[in-house]
C-alpha cells in the first residue's frame, strides 16, 4: 500500500489514516509504490516531493521497506535520498520498475537498494539496461512484470499479466549466462529478503 506519486494531490490526514490501517495488515509488506513521476505530472512536483518524503518517514516509523516508482525523475529522487542516506533517514526498499542507467543503478545500489527490472529489459530499444542486468550484484537483483504494463517481448501489445514474468526472467538468465534454475532460486529468495 501507498500513495503513488500520480495521486499525490489527494494526500490529505484521512487518507494517511487510510494508509496506515493498510500497512497495519499482516498481507502488507512494502510501502509503495511511492516516489516521483515527472513523466506524466498528474501532480504538481511539489505535492509529489512532500508525499515522497512523508511516506519514506512512514516507512522508517513502521520499519517497512518501500517499493519506489522513479520516472524522469531520477536527479532529484536521487539529491533526496543521498540527503536522507547521510543523515540515517533512508528506509530500506526497491527500485520499481528500473529503466535508468547502470550509472544511476550504482549509485542507487550504494544507498542499498535492489533493482527490479521489468519486462523493459527484453526491448530492443532497452540497451542502457543490458548493463544493468549484466552488472547487478546477483544478490540485490529481481525482475517483475509490472503489470498491466511493460509486456515483454514476445507479448508486446498485450496486457501484462504476472506470467509473463518468465520473458523478463529469460531475457535477464541470458544476459548474464546464468544457469535459469540457479537464477530463479537466488531471485526469490531476494524477493523473500527485500520485502522484510
Amino acid at each position: 500500500a501507498g500513495v503513488h506519486p500520480h495521486n499525490a494531490r489527494n494526500w490529505s490526514e484521512d487518507l494517511e489514516k487510510t494508509l496506515r490501517a493498510l500497512l497495519a495488515l499482516c498481507e502488507c509488506t512494502t510501502l509503495g509504490e511511492i516516489g516521483l513521476d515527472y513523466h506524466y505530472d498528474f501532480s504538481p512536483r511539489e505535492a509529489q516531493r512532500e508525499v515522497f518524503e512523508r511516506q519514506l518517514d512512514l516507512a522508517l516509523e513502521l520499519d517497512m521497506p518501500v517499493q519506489l516508482h522513479i520516472r524522469e525523475a531520477h536527479g532529484e529522487a536521487m539529491d533526496i535520498m543521498r540527503a536522507r542516506y547521510k543523515q540515517g533517514r533512508l528506509p530500506r526498499g526497491i527500485m520499481h520498475c528500473f529503466s535508468g542507467s547502470w550509472e544511476t543503478a550504482k549509485a542507487y545500489l550504494n544507498m542499498g537498494y535492489y533493482i527490479s527490472l521489468s519486462g523493459v529489459a527484453t526491448f530492443k530499444n532497452a540497451n542502457k539496461l543490458l548493463d544493468v542486468a549484466r552488472n547487478t550484484p546477483i544478490d540485490r537483483l529481481l525482475v517483475e512484470t509490472d503489470c498491466p504494463y511493460m509486456a515483454p517481448v514476445p507479448m508486446r501489445g498485450k496486457r501484462n499479466e504476472p506470467a509473463f514474468v518468465q520473458y523478463t526472467f529469460a531475457r535477464v538468465a541470458e544476459l548474464r549466462g546464468a544457469d535459469p534454475e540457479q537464477l530463479a532460486e537466488i531471485l526469490w529468495e531476494n524477493t523473500l529478503r527485500a520485502n522484510t
